[in-house]
């Protein structure tokens, strides 16, 4: 019996430490944005290069909307440019072009359609490795803009899925003007997008739990290693980057080696990079939002694709210590990155073991205080940020997802977020399978799909 309760004590204290810590974070981020949405506009504004790059693959149905929301913003900071870039992947799998290529519905709206006043703001590139990913895109366009911009004009990173705000461009505004061009930077995500009362009560469940997840724990990370990096902290921080919200110079990309284009994923592990490197990474105090997949199955695959950042810390650490960067900085980062995929790949556990246990001992005050604590530190912080970040949203003028936000009842989707919570492992579970796999066999699996 006492090693019962020492397990389900094991347990509870690790989802009272997620539970707590991050709603204490998704509060700190909120006041953050609100102090940066309040500060008085700087008149003496000098535009900037900007460009805002977007690797498609089978996008076709919402490329266009995306491109004409970001170009309608009200933008008084930067001098910016869409950059669109399509991969030969696409037609290779698309060979009889039903339906029509990403590309060719952009160059249709540029030639007649909503885009055509729009046609100086835009680049079209096609990346020709049809063995490639996303890295390998994104390597591609830099160093294709490397060639015709100036080395210290910076970029920004979203997907088609992506919404952005004016207030994304005043706060990046802040942030080029205070510091050098050696750092990067990331912003936190609301996946509420596609969020309203109309939407399947499991697409609602997930958006408000991967909400949770980006705007409590991610934006921690980004915090502690801004702090990590002004030398509050004693041993090294692991910095994050996510892919879509995030940026830097092209400078800055080149001069790390770019996105790293062996491994499954390229986000987290080129923050491993610049971690080790001790490149600075901001937060970006303003809100992106985006979707999340509509269907349990999608929603597996994509966990367990993302999973494979942390299977990839490894790689990275010893990619480090063959440019000779030292061990004693290297090992931190690892365990931290580690220790990150080890919670994921078990938190199921820390939420089924105790109920198991109270169940297997039929011990009463066991089960209740197994079944109160998912409700306390996962649901409860999912529902408070279900009410205060409508809120937010208007205050970055993101008015529409806001209004379709509030009107979501909890209690319809209360089983979702629990089922959702407690199978958050079946990812990684997934992609540790094929991890094994590979190391046997020696070769990555193909990046499986999680739903265009």
């Amino acid at each position: 019996m006492a090693l019962f309760i020492i397990i389900v004590a094991i347990c509870l204290i690790f989802q009272a430490e997620r539970g707590i810590f991050d709603t204490v974070s998704f509060f700190r981020l909120f006041k953050r944005i609100k102090a940066e949405a309040d500060q008085p506009e700087n008149e003496n504004i000098q535009k900037r290069d900007l460009y805002i790059l977007i690797p498609v693959l089978r996008e076709q149905a919402i490329i266009e909307n995306t491109i004409l929301d970001i170009l309608q913003l009200e933008n008084r900071h930067f001098n910016i440019r869409i950059v669109i870039i399509t991969t030969i992947r696409e037609k290779i799998d698309n060979p009889y072009r039903q339906p029509p290529l990403t590309s060719a519905v952009i160059l249709d709206s540029l030639k007649r359609g909503r885009l055509k006043e729009f046609k100086k703001n835009i680049l079209l590139i096609e990346e020709n490795d049809a063995k490639g990913n996303m890295a390998t895109q994104l390597n591609f366009a830099i160093r294709f803009l490397s060639s015709i911009a100036l080395p210290k004009s910076s970029y920004l990173l979203y997907n088609a899925d992506s919404v952005i705000s004016q207030q994304i461009l005043r706060s990046l505004a802040n942030i080029l003007r205070k510091d050098s061009s050696h750092f990067a930077f990331q912003q936190p995500c609301a996946y509420v997008k596609d969020m309203k009362t109309t939407a399947s009560s499991f697409l609602n469940a997930l958006a408000i739990y991967q909400s949770w997840y980006c705007l409590g724990h991610e934006s921690s990370l980004i915090r502690k290693y801004e702090r990590g990096i002004a030398g509050n902290f004693p041993f090294p921080r692991l910095g994050v980057i996510v892919g879509h919200g995030s940026g830097m110079t092209l400078e800055t990309n080149i001069q790390n080696g770019g996105y790293p284009t062996d491994l499954l994923t390229e986000d987290l592990t080129f923050g491993f990079i610049l971690s080790a490197k001790s490149v600075p990474i901001f937060l970006l105090p303003s809100l992106e939002v985006a979707d999340v997949p509509e269907k349990f199955t999608d929603f597996v695959r994509q966990k367990s694709v993302w999973f494979w950042n942390y299977l990839g810390y490894f790689s990275c650490y010893k990619k480090m210590l063959r440019e000779n960067f030292p061990h004693k900085k290297l090992f931190p980062l690892l365990l931290q990155g580690l220790g990150g995929g080890a919670y994921w790949f078990f938190s199921g556990a820390f939420i089924i073991m105790p109920i198991l246990l109270g169940v297997v001992t039929k011990s009463g005050p066991l089960l209740i205080i197994a079944i109160a604590s998912p409700l306390l530190f996962s649901l409860l912080p999912q529902y408070i940020l279900l009410r205060k970040l409508p809120r937010i949203l208007e205050q970055q003028g993101l008015k529409k997802i806001a209004g379709n936000m509030s009107g979501v009842s909890f209690f319809k989707i209360f089983p979702w977020i629990f089922l959702i919570t407690i199978t958050d492992s079946l990812g990684p579970w997934i992609a540790s399978f094929h991890y094994i796999i590979s190391l046997v066999s020696g070769n990555l699996p193909k990046k499986y799909k999680t739903g265009d």
